[in-house]
């Protein structure tokens, strides 16, 4: 450590021995393919330079001997005020450097380097499946160090033989952070440190609408959990368990449910997983039967491309009597006799409002409810949400998007 100190100032000592550490694995990274898939994530920036340097960068690595399964470009829209979208910006310049559209895959939620490991991690194909996957070797690319920790924590954390790529100036601006050590530790399992990370990103969410005016009981999933809000309720409101706030959804469903919706008119909630949806009765403690059932079996005209499942939100508009359907950057309408898609649809998700957000780039929502007293939906994405006025044409209200409530809990669900 006495050595350690001659060659690092104290206040950097532990980013110095996280540097040095992944030198070593830094040393391979030109080794040939293995049977493993190979993958590249090059690492957004609010600076437009900044972003041609960093694809050009992964160009070279994508021009070597190493053949890419995938490349990842990942970065959200407007972040640190910027007028960019990253990822897309990133996803274009590839290819007009001639690199396969198909071998893309855009992550645009991040608006920074925690975010850049997070929602990575958790980016999937349209079928649902991860793009990076455990086994994978995945080349870490940028002009900045920050490259370094968010390769070690997939190698020691994820089962993913990582390597950082770097190259150009990484001498620091007045402005560059230097201290990402926090994203490196072995200690806390991916799965924690994204939900920490990520909090309170809603992954799905229903409401159940009272009778004859009474208080609307809202559920979202969260983590594997199920925050509960209800004005009616003496206690307020809960984060529970799954299987305490919804006893009827399948234990092998917990944290695992992708969209989810309350129909006013046959008063069933739908919820969905994959390529399978289940339904059941408010405050049931199990599913209708013959539930689950496959989603082609509610949706019988399903677009091809929607086949394999994995819906990132719905919700269900009582004036109308229709279904809302969301999936990537796109979303459909169903129609309110037999459940088929109304002509037009797909459609792009960008242009359900005249006023899309350009800080919520293409689409990729989280969840959405719907609160037929107000005619109003609500559309969840990353850790913000926007409310659409659906009385006449649908119409942002002023001031979103906001940021979601509530604060990540101290004390695990069930401990004290």
């Amino acid at each position: 450590m006495k050595q350690m100190n001659k060659l690092c100032p104290k206040a950097m000592v532990v980013f110095c021995v996280l540097f040095l550490n992944m030198f070593f694995v830094q040393a391979f990274a030109q080794r040939p393919a293995t049977e493993h898939r190979n993958g590249m994530l090059i690492l957004g920036s609010a600076d437009m330079q900044t972003l041609v340097d960093r694809v050009e960068v992964g160009f070279k690595l994508y021009q070597s001997a190493v053949p890419f399964d995938y490349i990842i470009v990942s970065g959200g829209c407007a972040a640190h005020k910027s007028e960019l979208c990253e990822a897309s910006e990133m996803a274009a310049l590839l290819v007009e450097k001639g690199v396969p559209e198909e071998l893309i895959f855009k992550e645009e939620k991040s608006k920074t380097t925690v975010q850049n490991y997070a929602y990575s991690r958790m980016l999937r194909k349209a079928d649902g499946s991860n793009v990076i996957r455990p086994g994978d070797k995945l080349y870490v690319v940028s002009n900045h160090w920050h490259a370094i920790p968010v390769a070690a924590r997939f190698t020691a954390n994820d089962s993913v033989t990582a390597v950082y790529h770097i190259e150009g100036g990484i001498l620091p601006k007045d402005t560059d952070k230097v201290n990402y050590t926090g994203i490196f530790d072995p200690n806390i399992s991916s799965d924690a440190y994204v939900a920490k990370a990520l909090w309170p990103m809603t992954s799905a969410m229903f409401s159940v609408e009272g009778r004859k005016g009474a208080p609307r009981t809202s559920y979202r999933f969260m983590n594997g959990l199920v925050y509960v809000q209800s004005p009616a309720t003496p206690e307020g409101d809960k984060l529970e368990e799954t299987a305490q706030a919804v006893p009827a959804i399948p234990s092998n469903w917990a944290g695992q449910v992708d969209a989810a919706y309350y129909n006013s008119v046959d008063k069933k909630v739908y919820v969905f997983r994959g390529r399978q949806y289940a339904r059941f009765s408010p405050g049931a403690k199990v599913l209708d039967a013959g539930y689950p059932k496959q989603l082609t079996e509610l949706v019988k005209n399903l677009p091809a491309g929607w086949q394999g499942g994995y819906l990132d939100a719905a919700f269900f508009h009582t004036k109308t009597r229709e279904v809302f359907l969301f999936k990537g950057e796109e979303y459909m309408r169903l129609s309110a006799k037999g459940n088929t898609v109304a002509a037009g649809f797909p459609k792009k998700l960008n242009t359900f409002i005249p006023e899309w957000p350009f800080s919520w780039g293409s689409g990729d929502l989280d969840a959405a409810d719907y609160s037929s007293k107000e005619d109003k939906v609500y559309l969840f994405r990353g850790k913000e949400f926007i409310e659409i006025s659906l009385d006449g044409s649908p119409q942002l209200q002023q001031g979103f998007p906001k940021a979601i409530d509530p604060a990540l809990p101290q004390t695990p669900v069930g401990k004290k």
